[in-house]
Protein backbone atom coordinates (compact mmCIF):
# COMPACT_ATOMS: atom_id res chain seq x y z
CA UNK A 1 0.00 0.00 0.00
CA UNK A 2 1.45 3.32 -1.01
CA UNK A 3 2.34 5.69 1.77
CA UNK A 4 -0.08 8.59 1.98
CA UNK A 5 -0.71 11.54 4.24
CA UNK A 6 -4.22 12.52 5.32
CA UNK A 7 -4.21 15.94 6.96
CA UNK A 8 -7.49 17.76 6.37
CA UNK A 9 -10.89 16.09 6.52
CA UNK A 10 -14.27 17.43 5.63
CA UNK A 11 -17.22 16.58 7.86
CA UNK A 12 -18.56 14.17 5.25
CA UNK A 13 -15.23 12.34 5.07
CA UNK A 14 -15.07 12.05 8.85
CA UNK A 15 -18.59 10.67 8.91
CA UNK A 16 -17.70 8.18 6.18
CA UNK A 17 -14.80 6.76 8.17
CA UNK A 18 -16.66 6.71 11.49
CA UNK A 19 -19.49 4.78 9.83
CA UNK A 20 -17.09 1.89 9.23
CA UNK A 21 -16.76 1.38 12.99
CA UNK A 22 -18.91 -1.44 14.31
CA UNK A 23 -18.74 -1.50 18.09
CA UNK A 24 -19.06 -5.06 19.42
CA UNK A 25 -21.77 -6.00 21.88
CA UNK A 26 -19.18 -6.63 24.56
CA UNK A 27 -15.43 -6.85 25.08
CA UNK A 28 -13.88 -9.39 27.43
CA UNK A 29 -10.25 -8.91 26.58
CA UNK A 30 -6.87 -10.03 27.80
CA UNK A 31 -3.30 -8.83 27.22
CA UNK A 32 -0.65 -11.49 26.67
CA UNK A 33 2.92 -10.35 27.33
CA UNK A 34 5.40 -11.30 24.63
CA UNK A 35 7.89 -12.30 27.34
CA UNK A 36 5.41 -14.82 28.77
CA UNK A 37 6.33 -17.51 26.27
CA UNK A 38 9.14 -18.80 28.46
CA UNK A 39 6.71 -19.91 31.20
CA UNK A 40 3.18 -19.57 29.79
CA UNK A 41 2.64 -21.06 26.32
CA UNK A 42 -0.11 -19.69 24.11
CA UNK A 43 -1.80 -23.05 24.26
CA UNK A 44 -2.24 -22.52 28.01
CA UNK A 45 -4.64 -19.60 27.43
CA UNK A 46 -8.29 -20.56 27.89
CA UNK A 47 -9.55 -18.70 24.83
CA UNK A 48 -13.17 -19.43 25.74
CA UNK A 49 -12.90 -16.77 28.47
CA UNK A 50 -12.22 -13.92 26.05
CA UNK A 51 -13.71 -12.16 23.05
CA UNK A 52 -10.46 -10.33 22.25
CA UNK A 53 -6.80 -11.05 22.98
CA UNK A 54 -3.92 -8.60 22.60
CA UNK A 55 -0.33 -9.41 21.73
CA UNK A 56 1.60 -7.05 24.00
CA UNK A 57 3.66 -5.82 22.36
CA UNK A 58 5.78 -4.61 19.49
CA UNK A 59 7.25 -1.14 19.43
CA UNK A 60 8.39 1.57 17.09
CA UNK A 61 11.65 1.79 15.13
CA UNK A 62 12.93 5.32 15.81
CA UNK A 63 14.80 5.33 12.50
CA UNK A 64 11.83 5.09 10.15
CA UNK A 65 8.72 4.89 12.41
CA UNK A 66 7.84 1.40 11.23
CA UNK A 67 7.05 -1.54 13.51
CA UNK A 68 10.10 -2.85 15.36
CA UNK A 69 10.17 -6.61 15.77
CA UNK A 70 10.75 -8.13 19.23
CA UNK A 71 13.90 -10.13 20.09
CA UNK A 72 14.45 -13.08 17.71
CA UNK A 73 13.32 -15.67 20.24
CA UNK A 74 9.90 -13.99 20.44
CA UNK A 75 9.27 -13.64 16.71
CA UNK A 76 7.87 -17.17 16.13
CA UNK A 77 5.18 -16.61 18.78
CA UNK A 78 4.34 -13.22 17.33
CA UNK A 79 3.73 -14.46 13.81
CA UNK A 80 1.71 -17.48 14.99
CA UNK A 81 -0.19 -15.68 17.77
CA UNK A 82 -3.46 -15.31 15.90
CA UNK A 83 -3.54 -18.68 14.19
CA UNK A 84 -2.64 -20.52 17.40
CA UNK A 85 -5.36 -18.86 19.47
CA UNK A 86 -8.02 -19.19 16.80
CA UNK A 87 -7.42 -22.91 16.67
CA UNK A 88 -8.97 -23.06 20.14
CA UNK A 89 -11.70 -20.47 19.48
CA UNK A 90 -12.31 -19.38 15.91
CA UNK A 91 -14.45 -16.45 17.02
CA UNK A 92 -11.82 -14.78 19.22
CA UNK A 93 -10.41 -11.55 17.78
CA UNK A 94 -6.70 -10.80 18.06
CA UNK A 95 -5.09 -7.37 18.15
CA UNK A 96 -1.48 -6.25 17.89
CA UNK A 97 -0.54 -3.65 20.47
CA UNK A 98 2.12 -1.15 19.43
CA UNK A 99 3.51 0.16 22.70
CA UNK A 100 6.19 2.08 24.49
CA UNK A 101 8.75 -0.44 25.72
CA UNK A 102 9.17 -0.13 29.51
CA UNK A 103 12.93 -0.53 29.11
CA UNK A 104 13.20 2.39 26.67
CA UNK A 105 10.49 4.77 27.84
CA UNK A 106 12.27 8.05 27.17
CA UNK A 107 13.71 7.05 23.80
CA UNK A 108 10.51 5.50 22.50
CA UNK A 109 8.17 8.22 23.76
CA UNK A 110 10.38 10.62 21.81
CA UNK A 111 10.05 8.33 18.79
CA UNK A 112 6.25 8.21 19.10
CA UNK A 113 6.16 11.99 19.43
CA UNK A 114 8.34 12.43 16.34
CA UNK A 115 6.20 10.00 14.37
CA UNK A 116 2.89 11.60 15.34
CA UNK A 117 4.19 15.09 14.53
CA UNK A 118 5.46 14.33 11.02
CA UNK A 119 3.11 13.52 8.08
CA UNK A 120 5.61 11.26 6.31
CA UNK A 121 6.44 9.32 9.48
CA UNK A 122 2.75 8.92 10.30
CA UNK A 123 2.13 7.50 6.86
CA UNK A 124 5.05 5.06 7.21
CA UNK A 125 3.84 3.97 10.63
CA UNK A 126 0.25 3.46 9.50
CA UNK A 127 1.29 1.50 6.42
CA UNK A 128 3.64 -0.69 8.46
CA UNK A 129 1.00 -1.55 11.08
CA UNK A 130 -1.74 -2.41 8.60
CA UNK A 131 0.51 -4.55 6.43
CA UNK A 132 1.89 -6.42 9.45
CA UNK A 133 -1.56 -7.06 10.89
CA UNK A 134 -2.85 -8.46 7.61
CA UNK A 135 0.25 -10.58 7.00
CA UNK A 136 -0.09 -12.32 10.36
CA UNK A 137 -3.89 -12.64 10.67
CA UNK A 138 -4.47 -10.00 13.35
CA UNK A 139 -7.99 -8.58 13.48
CA UNK A 140 -6.98 -5.20 14.78
CA UNK A 141 -4.39 -2.76 16.06
CA UNK A 142 -3.88 -1.02 19.37
CA UNK A 143 -1.85 2.08 20.17
CA UNK A 144 -0.31 2.03 23.66
CA UNK A 145 1.73 5.23 23.60
CA UNK A 146 2.68 5.66 27.29
CA UNK A 147 2.28 8.55 27.17
CA UNK A 148 1.81 11.67 25.01
CA UNK A 149 3.46 14.29 27.20
CA UNK A 150 2.56 17.68 25.73
CA UNK A 151 -0.34 19.56 24.21
CA UNK A 152 1.23 19.18 20.77
CA UNK A 153 1.56 15.41 21.30
CA UNK A 154 -2.15 15.21 22.10
CA UNK A 155 -3.09 17.28 19.07
CA UNK A 156 -0.89 15.14 16.82
CA UNK A 157 -2.39 11.99 18.34
CA UNK A 158 -5.78 13.21 17.16
CA UNK A 159 -4.46 13.65 13.62
CA UNK A 160 -2.79 10.23 13.73
CA UNK A 161 -6.06 8.53 14.69
CA UNK A 162 -7.91 10.30 11.86
CA UNK A 163 -5.36 9.17 9.31
CA UNK A 164 -5.13 5.65 10.71
CA UNK A 165 -8.90 5.18 10.55
CA UNK A 166 -9.00 6.53 7.01
CA UNK A 167 -6.26 4.15 5.89
CA UNK A 168 -7.92 1.19 7.60
CA UNK A 169 -11.21 2.00 5.87
CA UNK A 170 -9.57 2.46 2.47
CA UNK A 171 -7.52 -0.73 2.85
CA UNK A 172 -10.60 -2.78 3.68
CA UNK A 173 -12.55 -1.42 0.73
CA UNK A 174 -15.64 -3.42 -0.12
CA UNK A 175 -14.11 -6.88 0.21
CA UNK A 176 -12.46 -7.05 3.65
CA UNK A 177 -13.61 -6.51 7.20
CA UNK A 178 -11.95 -3.37 8.48
CA UNK A 179 -9.30 -3.87 11.11
CA UNK A 180 -10.28 -2.91 14.64
CA UNK A 181 -8.53 0.17 16.02
CA UNK A 182 -8.18 0.75 19.78
CA UNK A 183 -5.94 2.67 22.15
CA UNK A 184 -4.60 1.92 25.62
CA UNK A 185 -4.96 5.10 27.68
CA UNK A 186 -4.81 6.51 31.21
CA UNK A 187 -6.96 9.25 32.75
CA UNK A 188 -8.67 11.43 30.13
CA UNK A 189 -7.55 14.72 31.59
CA UNK A 190 -4.14 14.30 33.20
CA UNK A 191 -1.07 12.12 33.49
CA UNK A 192 1.13 11.42 36.46
CA UNK A 193 4.87 12.08 36.50
CA UNK A 194 4.92 14.00 33.23
CA UNK A 195 6.18 17.49 32.38
CA UNK A 196 2.57 18.63 31.94
CA UNK A 197 0.10 17.08 34.37
CA UNK A 198 -3.08 18.62 32.99
CA UNK A 199 -3.40 17.24 29.48
CA UNK A 200 -6.60 16.35 27.68
CA UNK A 201 -6.66 13.46 25.24
CA UNK A 202 -8.17 14.39 21.83
CA UNK A 203 -11.67 13.31 22.80
CA UNK A 204 -13.44 14.09 19.51
CA UNK A 205 -10.91 12.17 17.45
CA UNK A 206 -10.98 9.24 19.89
CA UNK A 207 -14.78 9.08 19.80
CA UNK A 208 -14.87 9.32 16.02
CA UNK A 209 -12.04 6.99 15.05
CA UNK A 210 -11.53 4.29 17.69
CA UNK A 211 -13.63 1.21 18.19
CA UNK A 212 -12.97 1.53 21.93
CA UNK A 213 -10.39 2.58 24.51
CA UNK A 214 -8.72 0.34 27.07
CA UNK A 215 -8.31 2.33 30.29
CA UNK A 216 -5.31 1.40 32.45
CA UNK A 217 -6.98 1.22 35.87
CA UNK A 218 -3.91 0.28 37.90
CA UNK A 219 -0.37 1.41 38.66
CA UNK A 220 -1.60 4.31 40.77
CA UNK A 221 1.15 4.02 43.38
CA UNK A 222 4.08 2.26 41.76
CA UNK A 223 6.60 4.75 43.15
CA UNK A 224 5.02 5.19 46.57
CA UNK A 225 7.04 5.11 49.77
CA UNK A 226 4.05 3.97 51.81
CA UNK A 227 1.95 0.83 51.44
CA UNK A 228 -1.04 1.73 49.27
CA UNK A 229 -3.68 0.05 47.15
CA UNK A 230 -2.24 0.04 43.64
CA UNK A 231 -5.58 -0.37 41.86
CA UNK A 232 -8.29 0.73 44.33
CA UNK A 233 -11.80 1.14 42.98
CA UNK A 234 -12.46 4.03 45.38
CA UNK A 235 -10.13 6.59 46.96
CA UNK A 236 -11.82 9.35 48.95
CA UNK A 237 -8.61 11.29 49.45
CA UNK A 238 -7.25 11.55 45.90
CA UNK A 239 -7.91 10.88 42.23
CA UNK A 240 -5.87 7.66 42.35
CA UNK A 241 -8.75 5.28 41.77
CA UNK A 242 -10.56 3.35 39.09
CA UNK A 243 -13.84 5.15 39.77
CA UNK A 244 -12.17 8.48 39.04
CA UNK A 245 -10.26 7.15 36.03
CA UNK A 246 -13.37 5.74 34.35
CA UNK A 247 -15.41 8.76 35.39
CA UNK A 248 -12.91 11.09 33.75
CA UNK A 249 -13.58 9.45 30.39
CA UNK A 250 -17.35 9.42 30.78
CA UNK A 251 -17.31 13.09 31.80
CA UNK A 252 -15.14 13.93 28.80
CA UNK A 253 -17.91 12.88 26.44
CA UNK A 254 -16.66 9.45 25.37
CA UNK A 255 -19.60 7.04 25.27
CA UNK A 256 -19.64 4.40 28.01
CA UNK A 257 -20.14 1.90 25.19
CA UNK A 258 -16.60 2.68 24.00
CA UNK A 259 -14.90 2.30 27.38
CA UNK A 260 -13.18 -0.94 28.49
CA UNK A 261 -11.92 -1.10 32.09
CA UNK A 262 -8.59 -2.68 33.03
CA UNK A 263 -8.21 -5.19 35.86
CA UNK A 264 -4.67 -6.17 36.94
CA UNK A 265 -3.71 -9.80 37.46
CA UNK A 266 -0.57 -8.67 39.28
CA UNK A 267 0.13 -7.18 42.69
CA UNK A 268 2.40 -4.37 43.86
CA UNK A 269 4.76 -5.35 46.69
CA UNK A 270 6.88 -3.52 49.27
CA UNK A 271 8.99 -4.26 52.34
CA UNK A 272 7.58 -2.62 55.45
CA UNK A 273 9.70 -0.40 57.68
CA UNK A 274 8.02 -1.95 60.73
CA UNK A 275 6.29 -5.30 60.24
CA UNK A 276 4.00 -4.56 63.19
CA UNK A 277 2.62 -1.53 61.35
CA UNK A 278 1.09 -3.30 58.39
CA UNK A 279 -2.07 -1.38 57.44
CA UNK A 280 -2.56 0.92 54.44
CA UNK A 281 -0.30 3.94 54.75
CA UNK A 282 2.44 2.03 56.59
CA UNK A 283 5.97 3.20 55.86
CA UNK A 284 8.00 1.08 53.44
CA UNK A 285 11.74 0.88 52.84
CA UNK A 286 11.96 -0.81 49.43
CA UNK A 287 10.00 -2.48 46.67
CA UNK A 288 9.24 -6.16 47.15
CA UNK A 289 11.39 -9.06 45.93
CA UNK A 290 12.03 -9.86 42.30
CA UNK A 291 9.96 -12.88 41.39
CA UNK A 292 11.34 -15.68 39.23
CA UNK A 293 8.56 -15.65 36.65
CA UNK A 294 7.17 -12.12 36.63
CA UNK A 295 10.84 -11.04 36.77
CA UNK A 296 10.28 -7.58 38.24
CA UNK A 297 11.06 -6.13 41.64
CA UNK A 298 7.91 -4.94 43.36
CA UNK A 299 5.60 -6.89 41.04
CA UNK A 300 3.99 -10.26 41.70
CA UNK A 301 1.79 -12.34 39.44
CA UNK A 302 -1.46 -13.50 41.00
CA UNK A 303 -0.26 -17.10 40.98
CA UNK A 304 2.86 -16.01 42.88
CA UNK A 305 0.70 -14.20 45.42
CA UNK A 306 -1.33 -17.35 45.97
CA UNK A 307 1.83 -19.24 46.88
CA UNK A 308 2.64 -16.68 49.57
CA UNK A 309 -0.93 -16.82 50.88
CA UNK A 310 -0.51 -20.54 51.54
CA UNK A 311 2.12 -19.75 54.16
CA UNK A 312 0.83 -19.82 57.74
CA UNK A 313 2.36 -16.42 58.45
CA UNK A 314 0.30 -14.69 55.73
CA UNK A 315 -2.74 -12.54 56.47
CA UNK A 316 -5.17 -11.49 53.75
CA UNK A 317 -7.31 -8.36 54.20
CA UNK A 318 -10.20 -7.12 52.08
CA UNK A 319 -10.78 -3.37 52.47
CA UNK A 320 -14.39 -2.55 51.64
CA UNK A 321 -13.80 1.21 51.89
CA UNK A 322 -11.48 1.29 48.88
CA UNK A 323 -12.53 -2.05 47.34
CA UNK A 324 -9.02 -3.42 47.39
CA UNK A 325 -7.13 -6.32 48.96
CA UNK A 326 -3.70 -6.72 50.49
CA UNK A 327 -1.64 -9.29 52.31
CA UNK A 328 1.14 -8.98 54.84
CA UNK A 329 3.64 -11.65 55.72
CA UNK A 330 6.32 -10.54 58.14
CA UNK A 331 7.85 -7.50 56.49
CA UNK A 332 6.28 -8.13 53.07
CA UNK A 333 3.18 -6.17 51.99
CA UNK A 334 1.34 -6.81 48.71
CA UNK A 335 -1.60 -4.92 47.18
CA UNK A 336 -3.60 -6.90 44.59
CA UNK A 337 -7.04 -7.65 43.19
CA UNK A 338 -8.58 -10.64 44.96
CA UNK A 339 -11.66 -12.46 43.62
CA UNK A 340 -13.78 -10.21 45.85
CA UNK A 341 -12.26 -7.10 44.29
CA UNK A 342 -12.74 -8.42 40.75
CA UNK A 343 -16.40 -9.10 41.53
CA UNK A 344 -16.99 -5.54 42.72
CA UNK A 345 -15.12 -4.00 39.80
CA UNK A 346 -17.18 -5.93 37.27
CA UNK A 347 -20.34 -4.83 39.06
CA UNK A 348 -19.08 -1.23 38.81
CA UNK A 349 -18.41 -1.66 35.06
CA UNK A 350 -21.90 -3.02 34.49
CA UNK A 351 -23.40 -0.24 36.59
CA UNK A 352 -21.68 2.35 34.40
CA UNK A 353 -22.77 0.64 31.17
CA UNK A 354 -19.19 0.01 30.00
CA UNK A 355 -18.43 -1.99 26.88
CA UNK A 356 -16.33 -4.47 28.85
CA UNK A 357 -13.13 -5.19 30.71
CA UNK A 358 -9.62 -6.41 30.03
CA UNK A 359 -7.26 -8.48 32.18
CA UNK A 360 -3.59 -7.55 32.37
CA UNK A 361 -1.77 -9.82 31.73
CA UNK A 362 -3.60 -13.12 31.25
CA UNK A 363 -0.47 -15.20 31.91
CA UNK A 364 -0.36 -13.94 35.52
CA UNK A 365 -3.56 -15.75 36.52
CA UNK A 366 -3.27 -19.11 38.26
CA UNK A 367 -3.37 -22.42 36.39
CA UNK A 368 -7.12 -22.69 36.95
CA UNK A 369 -7.75 -19.19 35.54
CA UNK A 370 -9.40 -18.20 38.82
CA UNK A 371 -9.62 -14.43 38.35
CA UNK A 372 -10.43 -14.71 34.66
CA UNK A 373 -13.35 -17.00 35.46
CA UNK A 374 -14.46 -14.76 38.31
CA UNK A 375 -14.60 -11.77 35.96
CA UNK A 376 -16.53 -13.64 33.28
CA UNK A 377 -18.99 -15.07 35.79
CA UNK A 378 -19.66 -11.67 37.35
CA UNK A 379 -19.97 -10.03 33.92
CA UNK A 380 -22.69 -12.49 32.93
CA UNK A 381 -24.52 -12.34 36.27
CA UNK A 382 -24.70 -8.55 36.28
CA UNK A 383 -25.89 -8.40 32.69
CA UNK A 384 -29.20 -6.76 33.62
CA UNK A 385 -27.84 -4.40 36.26
CA UNK A 386 -29.47 -1.01 35.83
CA UNK A 387 -27.03 1.54 34.49
CA UNK A 388 -26.64 4.59 36.69
CA UNK A 389 -24.26 7.50 37.10
CA UNK A 390 -25.75 8.38 40.45
CA UNK A 391 -24.64 5.36 42.46
CA UNK A 392 -22.88 6.89 45.46
CA UNK A 393 -21.12 3.64 46.39
CA UNK A 394 -19.25 3.74 43.11
CA UNK A 395 -19.13 7.49 42.69
CA UNK A 396 -15.95 9.16 41.51
CA UNK A 397 -13.46 10.23 44.11
CA UNK A 398 -13.96 13.87 45.10
CA UNK A 399 -11.39 16.51 44.29
CA UNK A 400 -8.55 16.62 46.83
CA UNK A 401 -9.69 20.01 48.16
CA UNK A 402 -13.08 18.51 49.05
CA UNK A 403 -11.75 15.75 51.26
CA UNK A 404 -11.47 17.83 54.42
CA UNK A 405 -15.20 17.55 54.90
CA UNK A 406 -15.29 13.79 54.51
CA UNK A 407 -15.81 11.49 57.40
CA UNK A 408 -12.45 9.76 57.68
CA UNK A 409 -13.77 6.73 59.53
CA UNK A 410 -11.37 3.80 60.02
CA UNK A 411 -11.42 1.16 57.31
CA UNK A 412 -13.94 -1.54 57.94
CA UNK A 413 -11.67 -4.32 56.78
CA UNK A 414 -12.49 -7.98 56.91
CA UNK A 415 -9.58 -10.06 58.18
CA UNK A 416 -9.43 -13.15 56.01
CA UNK A 417 -6.32 -14.59 57.59
CA UNK A 418 -4.78 -17.56 55.79
CA UNK A 419 -7.85 -17.96 53.58
CA UNK A 420 -7.57 -18.82 49.91
CA UNK A 421 -11.24 -19.63 49.46
CA UNK A 422 -13.06 -17.39 47.00
CA UNK A 423 -16.11 -15.78 48.59
CA UNK A 424 -19.41 -17.32 47.57
CA UNK A 425 -20.87 -15.92 44.37
CA UNK A 426 -24.56 -15.22 43.95
CA UNK A 427 -25.23 -18.10 41.60
CA UNK A 428 -22.67 -20.24 39.80
CA UNK A 429 -19.78 -19.58 38.14
CA UNK A 430 -13.73 -13.26 33.89
CA UNK A 431 2.65 -2.40 31.60
CA UNK A 432 1.95 -0.71 33.23
CA UNK A 433 3.33 -2.68 35.87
Amino acid sequence: MAAASFINYSTSQQQKYSNTITVPHQVRAGYWFSSSGRYSPLTGIDVSLYTHLYYCSVSLDPADSSIALPPPEQVPLLITFSTTLKTGNSSVKTLLSVATDNQQVNELNTAFSAMAGDPARRAAFITSTIEFARAHSFDGLDLAWQFPSSSSDMANLGILLEEWRASISNEAGNSLSALLLTATVYFSDHLFEGPENNLDYPIDSISRNLDWINVLCFGYHKNSMVAEADAALIDKTSHSSTSYSIGSWLDSGVSSGKVVMGIPLYGRSWYLKNKEKNGPGAQVVATGPRQKLSNQSGVMAYFEIEKILKEASSTLVYDNQTVSAYLHNGGLWVSFDSPEVVEEKIKFARNKGLLGYFLYPVSFDNSNHKLSKQALDAWERYHDLETSNEDGRFGEAPSPDETSALDQAPNQSADLSNSLTCFQTINTFVILV
